[in-house]
């Protein structure tokens, strides 16, 4: 008996050292700006890790690393280690204040699969207001799982105006109590990409304002990249 007991604690011990000792891989998105060799994402995806994934659309995957050490505005700049294959089509990215004059808002949601026949989820919904709440997000009506924070936030122009946060992001932190899920403004994204010395999206891609949505989306979707970070 007392052998059983002994055999059942080693293999106890056994399995929660292996869970403890097995790294945790967080999953989140990102988009491509600059000359395709950066990728904007958010701070809590990335904070601890050791390694950072960047996986594109039907494509190999590449490491990347920081760019910007520490928090800035929650906000994280990688740099790929190689130069994506994808064909893209620069995105956008205007200040809030020039690219907010409406409500609706769309986002892509990466697919959860690297496959032919896998497409980009297309998140659809409003900006609760124009204006930023007290902890300096836009907080949006639209339906986001955590994978998805991280991806780029459009106007009806198709422009950048942010980048998607789910609210969950920030529950866990203890930042955030509200029932909407939220946006980093543009704003931000391009002080930090100022900051860092990286520039070609501001105002650069006119010719993807007037494409119908299905078009857009099939020209742009390259640039949104699903990241594991572990």
């Amino acid at each position: 008996m007392n052998k059983v007991i002994g055999v059942v604690l080693l293999v106890g011990l056994l399995i929660g050292f292996l869970i403890w000792s097995t790294p945790v891989t967080r999953v989140g998105s990102g988009f491509l700006i600059g000359n395709a060799r950066f990728v904007l994402t958010y701070y809590d995806l990335v904070k601890d890790a050791e390694t950072i994934q960047v996986k594109f659309p039907n494509e190999d995957d590449i490491q990347a690393q920081w760019v910007n050490k520490g928090k800035t505005d929650d906000v994280v700049i990688l740099e790929l280690l190689e130069s994506p294959k994808v064909k893209r089509e620069p995105l956008s990215i205007q200040a809030e204040n020039a690219g907010l004059k409406e409500n609706y808002v769309f986002s892509l949601g990466y697919p959860w699969t690297n496959t032919l026949e896998d497409r980009h989820t297309f998140l659809e919904g409003s900006l609760a207001s124009l204006d930023e709440n007290d902890s300096g997000f836009l907080e949006i009506h639209m339906d986001v799982d955590p994978i998805h924070s991280g991806s780029p936030l459009f106007n009806g122009n198709r422009e950048v105006v942010g980048m998607v946060i789910s609210a969950k992001s920030l529950y866990d932190r203890g930042d955030y109590s509200g029932e909407l899920n939220l946006a980093i403004p543009a704003a931000v994204l391009i002080d930090v990409m100022k900051t860092n010395k990286i520039f070609g999206n501001a105002n650069s891609a006119p010719t993807l304002k007037n494409l119908p949505i299905e078009e857009f989306i099939e020209a742009t979707r390259n640039n949104v990249v699903l990241i594991e970070a572990s």
